[in-house]
């Protein structure tokens, strides 16, 4: 007897379109110089920053890297172009309004820590909550030491900066980036100040809070290493942005 029952097919899953969280068109940034010449930093840049992605910008000193993460950070806007930052113009924002938007939105990761010298890696990770509301705010210590407990620093709360090793300053600095849950983590040359092996340790922590939290994750860095890490890839060159295409890592900082 034939079988007569209808082959079923799966329908093949249809991904979730991802949120853009910042989108540079045709952006530039110039400044006026003290003899009133015009200094074109960024030509033309095109750029958007998905919910979720690591995304790398590789660029030699000079090259306007420090200016982009300026102006993905909201601490800056266009001299043209436009930049939506969560789908609202930048240059429509006031200073207060930007500032309340990245307190709220926005972790960044430095490469020389930028720590508070005279308080405790807890204090350190608890000062963003000051800018908290409600349960956050009430609830900031023991927030601060959740977050120093993932990075693995439980144990060393009460220590100052200056007897931290240079990875635990830099995971002290980097669980105060994420203390509030930001959508977007900026990290400026994040292992420029660490040996390889450390690195290495602090990219991986990096990358594996912002996949699980969801966040975007965007590296500055001069080392092509750590651009490898991301799954996005770009050069800046003379202020402009184009395609990079990386092998894989052989050894952050190598």
């Amino acid at each position: 007897m034939e079988d007569s029952r209808e082959e079923t097919r799966e329908e093949p899953k249809q991904e979730t379109p991802k949120e853009t969280l910042v989108s540079l068109r045709s952006v530039t940034r110039s400044v006026t110089l003290p003899d009133d010449q015009q200094l074109h930093i960024l030509k033309g840049i095109d750029l958007a920053v998905y919910s979720g992605d690591h995304t790398a910008i590789v660029g030699r000193s000079g090259c306007g890297k420090s200016t982009l993460l300026n102006l993905l950070g909201l601490l800056d806007v266009p001299t043209s172009g436009e930049l939506e930052f969560l789908g609202q113009p930048a240059d429509r924002l006031g200073n207060n309004a930007r500032a309340r938007l990245r307190g709220s939105t926005v972790g960044f990761v430095f490469q020389q820590f930028n720590l508070l010298p005279g308080r405790s890696a807890l204090d350190n990770v608890i000062t963003p909550l000051f800018y908290a509301k409600g349960k956050e705010f009430w609830r900031r210590r023991e927030i601060a030491m959740d977050m120093l407990d993932r990075v693995g620093l439980a144990a060393r709360a009460t220590t100052m900066p200056n007897m931290l090793s240079g990875g635990e300053q830099q995971r002290v600095a980097i669980a105060r980036a994420l203390v509030r849950r930001p959508r977007l983590i900026l990290a400026d040359e994040p292992t420029g100040a660490l040996d390889v092996e450390t690195g290495q340790s602090v990219m991986a922590l990096l990358d594996t809070v912002a996949t699980e939290t969801a966040a975007a994750l965007v590296t500055i860095t001069h080392d092509t290493n750590v651009a490898a890490l991301a799954r996005a890839c770009y050069r800046l060159d003379s202020g402009v942005l184009s395609p990079l295409s990386v092998p894989a890592a052989a050894g952050v900082g190598a």
